[in-house]
């Protein structure tokens, strides 16, 4: 007969893991967010700003470093 309600060892760390990828993403989401909004806001108000685009993609670029380096912590936390 099938036990439907056998308990199962929970792993601990992998459910820290995943929290800690989705507090870690949650930052640079909302950076990433605010960059391209301002920057968007900037090029409307004044057409001569498009050309610090690359500027723009250099702090998108700034503020997923950040995300990354919590994604590389999941392999350094055991």
């Amino acid at each position: 007969m099938f036990h439907l309600f056998a308990a199962e060892a929970i792993n601990t760390a992998i459910i820290g893991k995943g929290l800690m990828i989705g507090g870690g993403f949650i930052g640079p989401a909302i950076g990433i967010g605010l960059i391209g909004s301002n920057y968007l806001n900037a090029v409307g108000r004044n057409p001569e700003a498009a050309k610090f685009f690359g500027q723009a993609l250099v702090f998108v670029a700034l503020a997923e470093l950040f995300g990354l380096l919590a994604f590389a912590s999941i392999f350094i936390a055991k």
